[in-house]
């Protein structure tokens, strides 16, 4: 119980910052990591049915720009939350989906390969997804 109020009483300006920045990161972290997952489940079935944009999406280049930007936003958040909450667990969780996101990302691109690189970034999303939400759900001082 005296680590909540340490948390939260310390300097009540500096923790509302951090708060509220951590928060912005997290939400943009959920927002990057669903438009992964929705672009994983969705590029088998428009390689299907529209080959032209199925090779778009299917494109090295468009999953380079997507971790270019999911990969540095997750590692700022999951880094300043684990400095405010301390919980060990979350933060692994956060960087196992980066790793996911990445080890799919590195993977060899032939064709749709639905049970190989596309399971691993959607099980690596999913993990970053939870991850983003119970890091904003992690300050003691929202536990009301």
């Amino acid at each position: 119980m005296e680590d909540v109020k340490s948390c939260c009483d310390v300097d009540h300006g500096a923790h509302d910052e951090f708060v509220e920045q951590t928060d912005r990161w997290d939400k943009l972290g959920i927002t990057l990591s669903s438009i992964c997952a929705v672009h994983c489940l969705l590029t088998p079935v428009l390689l299907l049915a529209i080959p032209a944009l199925g090779q778009f999406f299917e494109a090295p280049w468009v999953h380079v720009t997507m971790a270019i930007f999911i990969v540095p936003i997750g590692i700022f958040a999951f880094y300043s939350g684990y400095l405010h909450h301390k919980q060990k667990g979350l933060t692994a969780l956060g960087f196992a989906g980066l790793a996911l996101v990445c080890a799919g990302l590195l993977m060899p691109l032939s064709g749709i390969q639905f049970l190989g690189h596309d399971i691993i970034t959607m099980a690596g999303s999913a993990c970053l997804i939870v991850a983003h939400i119970l890091n904003r759900r992690a300050c003691p001082c929202h536990r009301h």
